[in-house]
């Protein structure tokens, strides 16, 4: 009788802690991703759960190795936090790719700064800086994401992770924005640079007082302070830059134009107040125009970088925008539409014609057509019935179909297509390498 008992309590236990189970979404304890509890199990074990046959044979194999890095307590309470980070590494050969976004690069001697920074911390394998998409590549063995970051901050940069939930349209707002700031900069130093450059040189132009005058001092005065905005404002973030550079004991191209157009000044402002300093009136010169034409002709190559750099990154900026938002999810008998990052492998998901297909899946049930152009190239749909595979980001044309999730987030077709541009971007040639050696 006690044993009937204890028999039915096991039981009861086991059918408690599988609806609990099916309630929520568990982590593969080998590969780290997010199932369904519903996936594949192995007895003994009631807290974990596997994507794929491979995965649940390794744990099987050893399940001392994976023990503890399934579906604990901390584990489920730091899911939202590792999936807004998702995307930005992954996985190859025993390695992992990490993929930053860098901020405050000015030309390639930055670049050479932040790759030798990252290329000497411990566990870092390699490290590729791109400086057209402002990314940094870094194959890494045991390193986290802050280290490298915090990397980044000692060299003088700011560095974030790259993820999935960027959003392509605030960055090019962004830089429409900045481009739009240096473009008045630029039109502000142009509109003073003209004239400052006629008075500059008497010798040359006509109609403008001899050396030694008082009206050309009196001209030169006024140039003096006209050019104080340009530096102040149109060419604010040399300075800025430059003691950005400096407080890290390193230089940059804004330590040099920062110290010209400020070498061109002050020199031309001791001139104007100091004659007596020369001991000939006509070597006495001034270089305001320098200060005026060097700031606004930088600040012009400036906003025409950041929109060659917009057009790099157009391509993966589209490729990135063919990801669907939401997907209706079939569960419990009801639909739903969620966003795309709650899809667990093993959910049921119904499309619609004329919809995207949300992720990677095989078909359930139902029949259509789809346009896979975005893979295959190809511009006649293919004819999809129950068991074949269907790809996230093709779109449904005529029917209506359920087909089950196998492969969601990182792990779709799309996010490898995205990483592998990311990853080309990011590449180097060896003779590069060698040049900038």
């Amino acid at each position: 009788m006690e044993q009937t008992m204890r028999d039915q309590m096991q039981h009861e236990t086991r059918h408690q802690t599988n609806a609990t189970r099916s309630d929520k979404s568990m982590r593969d304890p080998v590969c780290g991703m997010k199932v369904s509890a519903k996936s594949l199990t192995v007895d003994g074990y009631p807290d974990v759960a596997f994507c794929s046959e491979h995965c649940r044979s390794a744990f099987v194999a050893d399940p001392g190795q994976y023990v503890g890095h399934g579906n604990s307590d901390e584990d489920e309470e730091e899911d939202e936090e590792e999936d807004d980070l998702a995307g930005h590494r992954h996985r190859s050969g025993g390695r992992e790719t990490v993929h930053l976004a860098i901020e405050g690069m000015t030309c390639a001697s930055c670049v050479a700064t932040i790759e030798r920074a990252l290329a000497s911390t411990p566990g870092v394998v390699d490290a590729r800086v791109n400086f057209a998409t402002e990314e940094a590549t870094v194959d890494v063995d045991t390193v986290s994401v802050d280290v490298l970051t915090a990397v980044v901050a000692d060299a003088g940069y700011s560095a974030r992770p790259v993820t999935e939930a960027d959003d392509p349209d605030a960055e090019t707002e962004a830089r429409e924005r900045l481009y739009r700031t240096l473009l008045r900069k630029f039109w502000f130093a142009a509109i003073i640079a003209l004239p400052v450059m006629y008075f500059s040189y008497p010798e040359l132009f006509p109609g403008i007082p001899a050396k030694g005058s008082t009206a050309l001092n009196l001209i030169w005065g006024a140039m003096a302070l006209v050019t104080i905005p340009v530096l102040l404002w149109a060419g604010s973030q040399f300075f800025t830059g430059a003691w950005s550079a400096l407080k890290h004991r390193s230089a940059n191209m804004y330590t040099l134009i920062a110290t010209g157009i400020s070498a061109a000044w002050l020199y031309s402002t001791a001139a104007l107040l100091f004659p007596g300093l020369f001991p000939e009136e006509r070597l006495r010169d001034v270089f305001f125009d320098v200060t005026a034409v060097v700031t606004a002709l930088v600040v012009l190559g400036m906003a025409l970088e950041i929109r060659a750099r917009a057009k790099t990154s157009e391509a993966l900026k589209k490729l990135i925008g063919m990801q669907a938002k939401t997907a209706r999810v079939l569960r419990a008998g009801v639909e739903a539409d969620i966003p795309i990052e709650d899809v667990v492998v093993g959910d049921t998901i119904v499309v619609r014609p004329g919809e995207k297909i949300p992720v990677d899946g095989q078909v359930l049930g139902g029949a259509s057509v789809v346009d896979e152009s975005m893979v295959n190239g190809e511009p006649i749909p293919v004819e999809k019935t129950q068991g074949d595979p269907v790809i996230g980001a093709t779109i449904n044309k005529t029917g209506s179909f359920r087909f089950e999730a196998t492969r969601v987030g990182k792990d779709t077709m799309l996010s490898h297509i995205i990483q592998m541009v990311r990853d080309a971007q990011g590449s180097k040639a060896p003779i590069q390498r060698t040049v900038d050696k």
